[in-house]
């Protein structure tokens, strides 16, 4: 029998936990994790792969989960020095059956658990019957298995040696001979008879690398819910209620308890899984009165046609901005997810503005169209930051779940809450829905610890990725990856792009298709029709496309200008840049309308504002700012008589880019999307939108925000960036009876940098945010075209791979084939490094120690995935050298935490990040001094602890910050964080 004595937790506790007691906690806890949240295509396959029945396999995991801290039985961790006050652990030490202690002042060398686990489990596991395999062993079941659990604390400990997989003691006598192998059998055999497990153990070829890491996944889970004080300490006192764990019986008992309390730890959790209602395209988007071709069409030949039926597959969509991609994603992935036992929805995104923006779409979603509450998850860095992402709920008490029926009303209104437990840094990917950047998962596919979470959070969700095209080439490497990885454990796939090369998404199916076990020439893709989708079966490869054509509802001839500039901001220029920006925007002074103007660059938008402001002032008086702190109701009249452009006093001038504190970006982008959003949603007209108005922006603005602009003038970019920037000009139908006479069709202006000669001059600010070859293969594309209008969607597939075509008729080819082999060679080096950093295909693993190899840290991998930016915090100096949050010295900067101990609420610590502005590194980063540290009172709260002050002083002309490197950084509040180059 086991003895008790030999304890597994005691921090916190007034008296040592029995290690027996958290096993078996740990594995009656995974069982209803696999009975509640686990997705039933993952059930299926680790089932299918051990040869056995889904209930025994069932068993079979929750008895591998109880075995994770086998490794504390060992004289190491038990003598502990905190442990050695306790009379149980004294009576050990007195125990001649455990003998094994060597010298120290603790009374024994230590061996980490999770390494001791995996060292003793496979001749523990081969001795209930495990197969032990005749090949490597790295391939044996028992390896593997003792693999995983070793990897409960993130990450998986190395291949034992092969002389000595079935003697552990060889290699690490501290193990313990005698009474401590003795006890790590009993406690084997006490959890095999109390979780049950089938006689003769798997069947099975062995578990693969995919289905090892959904299960290490699913340990870890399982222990922390079973770690937490409070239930450990009810079964502390229900035990000694029944006098302890001594017998059989006890612990059927204490089992009992833990089955019975497992279901709520869940719930507590919000583990669950979703689950959405049967319907049609319309039935789920009744708002939608006309729905697009392309969203009919694959309701129609995949959804009613039951295509999503033969399993896990991916979907490839590819339209103009306007179309409908979202809905047809949601939609999708709900038919998808069902069929194919993924239930969850996990919405990937470029931007955390673009995440932002989609949260509330995808929890309005959910809430018309779930069978029950579902917890939605917010995930990027900032997250706290959207105030719609409340994390209010964590306060709510617990509350049984509701669950909804078929003939509920879409008003039913499900929950999508997220709690305080799915909030926790790396569990949001746990949660049934997720909305975030594409970072979030493609840490999934890079050696950190823990990945196996994110690898858990994925296997059970269709997974979108929006915005394909989106990527450099580091990212979209890793993202291929991915997709690998996803094929590989099943995991449906849904692809949105508006202008993605057909190579390129070709390439991404197939990513998918070889993760699946497709072997390339098995199948044949054709190319993306446009607007079209393309689906690949991941069971059979067989690939389904449209029946014929897919139309569209607003068909469009977009008109684009070539406008070439030379790069000054001399009005008397007139060839100058911002000659040619009052040309276009002079129409709008005089008669109204919505503008947007796209810069390449930060400094480059925060100049053309200015410009444009020093330009307006004098013929609207000097106090004109072309900017006010209110966020104006969408239909405020726009001048002292009203109306659309009525009466126009001033043009109102906005900027809009990623260098503002998150929470005026939040107010700024929010403000967007009032006034430039749809005139018309579910029938009700709402009041017009602003008409006089011209928004500064980056590129901030031209993915997934969906904003309405009458013309669009824009630096010139690469051809796929300007056709998705076209897709906010004349989006909206209902826009129409509100335009200015002077927009008389769907235009884009284009600013082409020149030189003297009227050559291609891409300026140096730009850096390398583009590759001059595809800007000199776009413009050249451009010219050819003469002026004729491009046809959407009919023509946009075949200018977005023209441009990367080999064949491509150069006016320049000497000067295009240096660009293009600086384009190619930088490619090579993004793509290398993401091989290099990744971890291996599921195929290629041979240890699953590569998984989590890395002691890179999680934040830096993500900033580099996303933009290569310092978490900069401006603050301002009194002349008594106090420091706060804003120029007016109202918000004082804290020195340590507003809770017990110094330490920081999270609503302290969402307020900071608030006035938070990225940066990119550069050389000031290394002027950097003790003055740019933060508090020492904020070294603790790891989202705090990196952020670099920028002090700041105010004087009579303003607030001045900072000069680190050649530059000055100085926070204005209407331009954002501008960086001035210093004389």
């Amino acid at each position: 029998m086991v003895d008790v004595r030999v304890w597994g937790k005691e921090r916190g506790l007034v008296e040592p936990y029995p290690l027996i007691g958290h096993l078996v906690d740990t594995g009656v806890v995974a069982g209803a994790l696999w009975d509640g949240f686990l997705a039933e295509s993952q059930q299926a396959a680790i089932a299918g792969e051990l040869g056995v029945r889904p209930e025994e396999a069932r068993s079979m995991v929750s008895f591998w989960a109880g075995l994770h801290d086998v490794g504390k039985i060992q004289p190491g961790f038990q003598f502990q020095r905190d442990a050695l006050r306790h009379g149980s652990c004294a009576a050990l030490l007195a125990d001649g059956a455990f003998a094994g202690r060597v010298v120290g002042d603790s009374g024994a060398t230590v061996l980490g658990h999770q390494v001791a686990g995996a060292r003793v489990l496979p001749e523990l596991l081969a001795e209930l019957g495990y197969p032990e395999g005749r090949r490597r062993p790295a391939g044996w079941l028992v390896v593997r298995v003792a693999q995983l659990l070793g990897g409960h604390h993130g990450r998986y400990p190395g291949l034992p040696d092969a002389r000595n997989v079935f003697n552990a003691l060889k290699d690490f006598p501290e193990l313990g001979a005698g009474g401590w192998e003795v006890q790590r059998r009993e406690h084997v055999a006490a959890l095999r008879e109390v979780l049950g497990h089938p006689e003769g153990g798997p069947t099975g070829a062995g578990l693969s690398v995919q289905a090892a890491v959904v299960v290490a996944g699913l340990v870890v889970v399982a222990d922390w819910l079973a770690s937490q004080d409070d239930f450990v300490v009810r079964q502390q006192a229900a035990d000694a209620a029944d006098g302890g764990l001594g017998t059989m019986e006890a612990l059927r008992a204490h089992a009992g308890r833990a089955a019975a309390e497992a279901p709520g730890l869940l719930r507590g959790a919000e583990l669950a899984r979703a689950q959405f209602a049967v319907r049609g395209f319309r039935e789920r988007f009744p708002e939608i009165r006309q729905p697009h071709p392309l969203q009919d069409s694959v309701d129609a030949e995949l959804t009613q046609a039951g295509v999503f039926g033969g399993g896990p597959g991916v979907l490839l969509v590819t339209a103009p901005p306007g179309e409908g991609k979202t809905e047809v994603a949601l939609a999708a992935a709900a038919a998808m997810g069902q069929a194919a036992g993924c239930p969850g929805v996990a919405f990937l995104l470029p931007t955390r503005a673009t995440a932002d923006q989609l949260y509330g779409r995808v929890a309005a979603f959910g809430r018309a169209n779930l069978l029950g509450d579902a917890a939605l998850t917010l995930l990027h860095g900032a997250a706290d930051l959207n105030e719609r992402y409340s994390p209010d709920r964590q306060s709510e008490p617990e509350l049984e779940p509701r669950t909804l029926t078929e003939d509920d009303t879409r008003t039913s209104g499900a929950s999508v809450s997220a709690g305080g437990w799915l909030r926790t840094r790396g569990r949001g990917l746990l949660a049934p829905l997720s909305v975030g950047t594409v970072d979030q998962a493609l840490l999934a596919v890079l050696p950190l610890r823990h990945n196996a979470l994110r690898q858990l959070g994925l296997a059970g969700k269709t997974v979108v990725v929006d915005e394909a095209h989106a990527y450099d080439a580091f990212t979209h490497a890793l993202l291929l990856r991915l997709l690998v990885w996803l094929g590989a454990m099943r995991v449906p796939v849904v692809l949105l792009s508006a202008t993605l090369t057909g190579r390129t998404a070709t390439g991404m199916v197939e990513a998918y298709l070889t993760g699946a076990g497709r072997k390339p020439g098995s199948y044949e893709l054709p190319a993306p029709s446009y607007p079209g989708w393309v689906y690949a079966d991941g069971a059979t490869a067989a690939v389904t496309v449209p029946s014929g054509p897919i139309g569209t509802n607003r068909p469009s001839s977009l008109r684009i200008d070539l406008l070439p500039v030379t790069h000054t901001y001399d009005p008397a220029a007139g060839n100058g840049r911002l000659a040619a920006l009052l040309r276009e925007l002079t129409p709008v002074a005089e008669a109204g309308g919505c503008v947007a103007v796209i810069c390449t660059t930060v400094g480059e938008a925060q100049q053309t504002f200015n410009a444009l402001r020093e330009h307006f002032r004098p013929r609207f008086g000097p106090d004109y700012q072309g900017w006010d702190d209110r966020v104006a109701d969408p239909g405020e009249p726009d001048g002292p008589d009203g109306g659309a452009g009525a009466g126009l006093r001033e043009p109102r001038l906005r900027l809009l880019h990623a260098r503002f504190p998150g929470r005026r970006r939040n107010a700024i982008t929010r403000e967007a999307e009032k006034w430039f959003g749809r005139v018309e949603k579910k029938g009700v007209r709402r009041p017009e939108p602003p008409r006089g108005t011209i928004l500064v922006a980056t590129q901030v603005i031209e993915q997934s925000l969906d904003m309405d602009f009458d013309l669009i003038v824009s630096d010139l970019a690469p051809m796929a960036l300007l056709l998705q920037r076209a897709g906010r000009v004349w989006r909206h139908q209902g826009t129409a009876p509100y335009r200015p006479a002077w927009s008389r069709g769907p235009r884009l202006a284009v600013l082409v940098p020149v030189d003297d000669k009227g050559g291609l001059n891409v300026p140096k600010s730009w850096g390398d945010v583009y590759a001059p070859a595809l800007l000199r293969r776009t413009l050249e594309s451009l010219e050819d075209r003469a002026g004729k209008p491009v046809e959407v969607p009919a023509d946009v597939q075949e200018l977005v791979d023209g441009v990367y075509d080999e064949a491509f008729a150069s006016k320049t080819p000497e000067l295009l084939l240096k660009e293009d082999i600086d384009r190619l060679s930088d490619t090579m080096a993004r793509e290398g490094l993401a091989h290099l950093v990744a971890i291996p295909k599921p195929g290629d693993v041979i240890s699953l120690q590569q998984l989590t190899s890395s002691d890179a840290d999680e934040d830096i991998i993500a900033t580099r995935l996303g933009a290569d930016t310092v978490q900069t915090l401006p603050v301002f100096e009194d002349a008594e050298h106090r420091r706060w949050l804003d120029e007016d010295h109202s918000v004082p900067l804290p020195e340590a935490g507003d809770a017990p101990g110094g330490r920081f609420s999270r609503a302290l610590v969402r307020e900071l990040l608030g006035y938070v502005v990225p940066l990119g590194h550069g050389e000031w980063r290394q002027d950097c001094t003790a003055a740019n540290q933060p508090p020492a009172g904020w070294q603790d709260e790891a989202r705090l602890a990196g952020i670099v002050l920028l002090p700041h002083t105010t004087g009579p002309k303003g607030p001045a910050g900072p000069a680190l490197g050649k530059r000055r950084l100085t926070l204005h509040h209407e331009l954002g964080l501008v960086t001035e180059r210093l004389s």
